[in-house]
């Protein structure tokens, strides 16, 4: 595409002359012949400082907030906000495929993946092709891949949609993070359903406090039109101001009857879950093999959305039903030695509670609950003491350990973690495997094993480096080493 071509319809100072874009990106490593350079900042590096580096792999082109090196071997291409702008870039130079696709965008601190992942197989078992996108990845024919981020950059998600597109597929069910949101990389996204699952305290090192962090998931719900749909949890505070900014038409979840979608019935335990339905006016029986009431709140928003998708309610029924579990989202892993392990992304206080109380409640009075977390770095550290005082309350014993310490000390994240707690009944192992296998060692046949944190991650963030490891491998390792 002709570099004056992409840049229509956006302000900018500069010279954009006919030159042959033929590949866009922010991170100087990608750079070939024929690139425009978009130079961002990014959390640990700003792309300023390396466009003498593009421009030496090839770049023909670079686009920069005004900081850019002067130079007369390409044009520089000079705007406000290139975060923003390279939004409307991407979206230009892949033809903006969203504008053909139909997009169901889901945000919220918890319940994203398990019901974009639920949307994503109700649809496909209809006969409709569909792709998901989100914390575990992007899936493609022969699985999940990674994108390292729940919500990719602008420039990923448009080349995404594009071969999506390309491929026949034009159902896409997406998470979007709080971040994505911030940082424009949905901007040019045309959402068709827009889910607002709940909001509780996260990312506060980044957002500020609150507000800011609801002002943020907010964007995705008020530019949407009366011909787009939202669905929102009707039992979250946060709820009635999404639907009063909204111009879209709302249908709501919750616990209680003045929901559109909520239960009449229930009945949990910790291998499923049976609750009737009551579905505008409509009882709906449903069972599914996922467990506690915030999944059931999640099967809800996933039969919103799939009504407002106009799927038979039918459809949607087996669809839930067959619907067998989510990776890494309160995931019992078989392991050798018959153990009871669980793992959770748990991440947050919010989350802690949600799933320590649906154990809880599914165990008997025989039942002994452990828990193993630890709490990441450079993030919010005011959660670090409620999420060692929620696993205390709901457990028997708690192993602390290191989760993604990336630059923070991990001595001191510990400290703040067991500030928490107002008994002993916790152990600190600084090792993660080794705590795994110490927990195991001590389990019995009525002991439940709740290991959060990581879910399928498959890796630990020390120093700037990223180390391989696995909760899973080190359950299923247990036996070969203890």
């Amino acid at each position: 595409m002709h570099l004056d071509k992409l840049l229509h319809n956006i302000n900018f100072n500069g010279s954009a002359d006919g030159r042959e874009i033929t590949s866009i990106t922010y991170d100087s490593r990608k750079v070939r012949p024929g690139t425009l350079f978009i130079a961002i900042a990014g959390e640990n590096e700003d792309g300023h400082d390396y466009i003498f580096e593009a421009l030496d792999a090839g770049a023909v082109a670079v686009m920069a907030n005004g900081r850019a090196p002067e130079t007369d071997v390409v044009p520089v291409i000079q705007v406000k906000n290139p975060r923003a702008i390279m939004s409307k870039v991407a979206a230009n130079f892949y033809n903006n495929p969203s504008k053909d696709l139909k997009i169901v965008g889901i945000t919220g601190t918890n319940g994203k993946t398990s019901t974009a992942l639920l949307v994503d197989h109700i649809v496909n078992t209809c006969g409709i092709p569909c792709s998901s996108m989100g914390t575990l990845g992007f899936k493609t024919p022969s699985g999940l891949m990674s994108t390292g981020f729940t919500t990719p950059e602008s420039v990923e998600i448009q080349q995404i949609f594009q071969t999506l597109k390309k491929g026949g597929i034009n159902h896409i069910v997406m998470e979007i993070s709080s971040h994505a949101l911030e940082l424009h990389r949905v901007d040019n996204v045309e959402v068709d359903i827009a889910v607002f699952t709940n909001l509780s305290q996260d990312h506060l090192d980044f957002h500020g406090d609150m507000e800011q962090y609801f002002q943020s998931k907010l964007r995705l719900f008020t530019h949407l039109d009366s011909s787009k749909t939202i669905v929102v949890n009707n039992d979250d505070l946060y709820s009635a101001r999404i639907i009063e900014n909204s111009n879209a038409k709302p249908i709501t979840f919750g616990f209680n009857a003045n929901a559109d979608i909520y239960p009449t019935k229930t009945n949990f335990s910790l291998s499923e879950t049976y609750a009737t339905i009551s579905c505008f006016g409509n009882n709906v029986e449903i069972s599914s093999q996922l467990i506690g009431q915030y999944n059931l709140s999640n099967i809800m928003a996933t039969i919103g959305v799939c009504s407002a998708m106009g799927i038979d309610i039918n459809n949607i029924q087996y669809g839930i039903q067959s619907f067998t579990s989510v990776p890494g989202r309160l995931e019992h892993i078989e392991n050798s030695v018959n153990k009871k392990v669980f793992i959770d992304y748990a991440h947050t206080p919010d989350a802690y509670e949600k799933v320590l109380s649906s154990v809880t409640e599914f165990s008997n009075k025989n039942t002994k609950i452990f828990t193993l977390f630890g709490c990441g770095g450079n993030r919010d550290r005011d959660k670090r003491p409620l999420m060692a005082s929620i696993a205390e309350q709901f457990s028997d014993h708690v192993f602390v350990t290191a989760d993604n310490p990336r630059w923070d000390n991990a001595d001191e994240i510990v400290q703040e973690i067991t500030s928490g707690f107002k008994t002993e009944n916790y152990s600190i192992i600084a090792d993660r495997k080794t705590a795994i296998h110490s927990a195991m060692e001590q389990m019995n046949e009525n002991t439940v094993l709740l290991v959060l944190g990581k879910g399928r991650e498959n890796y630990q963030l020390i120093k700037g480096k990223k180390h391989y490891y696995s909760d899973v491998e080190s359950i299923q390792g247990f036996e070969n080493e203890s």
